[in-house]
């Protein structure tokens, strides 16, 4: 006599209606080890054996963040199609601490001059009622809001730098030219530039900017496949230069943001708080950290410090207290980026909240456990 136990778990995040012609990164494939179990009934003995099931993951491009691949809630998707909009954030010691940060769909850390660093806060689906302190574009900023067809805001630029940007493709709103950016007198210029990113919005979509429909690709590829990847990553300093180091620190299952700068007290890590808008303090955090690394080069049109976001580079992708390390790739300011490991194997981040490193290479990556 025999019985068949079958036990077979498929995780399917299967888009629906989503397009044929998606890209090539629309669509990814993991395997996970899932028993299929036989059982022989004799005298003798049983005999287990197991396979391997797929586990499927499709971005759906009308339904799913492509700032961090997790389906969104039906009354969030619904307003779409809408635009991405990347903000300019201040991190001079005199910004902190800074203002919305935590509710953005995403942030990037990008170096400046002096050895220091800005963000880009990047809002699609999310909102922030009171975000800032905005602050002037750098040269590397239209490379990282390309792919998702974004609008840069910021207080301005240095001169010539507005006009390259937009001959990027990236459109460009500044201070001077909306009134829905406002400074407050608590703080003292430039540091002191904030928005309501929904107002933002409503100025722009008034003015036509161009922009990705129905939403933009991820900037790399999610999925669920994690084999291969190393342990022991629950501590990782992002060095930017002698001026700025960013320490994160695993906390459950996020990482808690720590800086050390120029600012700092005896040279020790202070943790890295953002204000609520209740007006209270909490630590930055993120689920996954990427560091995308690139050569330094000077801007030829500002002499700029700018890291170069277009050919190959240096990658590097932690989660949870696991990580891998690799190369990055693409061709063009408008691409998505192909993170690879060590032997060529395209790296699936898992869908989480994102917090990317745009690295020099000057710059140093220590893990710690």
């Amino acid at each position: 006599m025999k019985k068949v136990f079958l036990v077979l778990l498929v995780l399917s995040l299967v888009a629906c209606g989503a397009s044929s012609d998606d890209s090539e990164l629309s669509e990814t494939t993991s395997t996970t080890l899932t028993e299929v179990t036989t059982t022989n009934s004799t005298d003798s003995s049983d005999s287990t054996t197991t396979t391997q099931a797929v586990i499927a993951y499709k971005f759906d491009v009308e339904k799913m963040s492509p700032f961090t691949g997790k389906e969104l809630p039906a009354e969030t998707w619904l307003k779409r199609p809408r635009r991405v909009i990347a903000f300019k954030i201040d991190n001079n010691i005199n910004a902190r601490p800074q203002s919305g940060l935590q509710e953005a769909d995403a942030v990037h850390e990008i170096l400046v001059e002096g050895g220091m660093t800005r963000f880009l806060a990047f809002f699609l689906d999310n909102t922030s009622k009171y975000l800032g302190p905005i602050r002037s574009a750098r040269p590397t900023d239209p490379t990282m809001v390309r792919p998702y067809g974004g609008t840069l805001v910021v207080s301005g630029a240095t001169a010539g730098l507005i006009p390259s940007i937009r001959e990027l493709g990236v459109p460009v709103l500044e201070e001077q030219s909306s009134p829905t950016m406002f400074r407050i007198s608590s703080r003292n210029a430039p540091h002191n530039l904030y928005a309501d990113t929904e107002l933002v919005r409503q100025k722009i979509d008034d003015r036509g900017f161009y922009f990705l429909q129905p939403g933009p690709q991820p900037l790399y590829r999610f999925g669920l496949d994690q084999n291969n990847w190393s342990t022991g990553a629950n501590k990782i300093t992002v060095k930017y230069s002698e001026f700025t180091t960013v320490i994160w620190k695993l906390d459950n299952d996020k990482y808690s943001r720590f800086i050390i700068d120029s600012y700092s007290d005896n040279n020790e890590a202070v943790a890295h708080n953002y204000l609520t808008q209740e007006g209270n303090t909490d630590i930055l955090q993120a689920e996954t950290i990427v560091v995308l690394q690139g050569p330094l080069y000077k801007d030829p049109a500002t002499t700029l410090p700018s890291v170069l976001t277009v050919g190959v580079g240096t990658a590097y992708v932690f989660n949870n207290g696991f990580y891998v390390e690799g190369t990055w790739r693409r061709g063009d300011i408008s691409e998505p980026f192909v993170i690879s490991d060590m032997n060529g194997i395209e790296i699936e981040v898992p869908p989480s909240s994102q917090w990317v490193h745009v690295l020099p290479n000057e710059g140093e990556v220590t893990i710690n456990n």
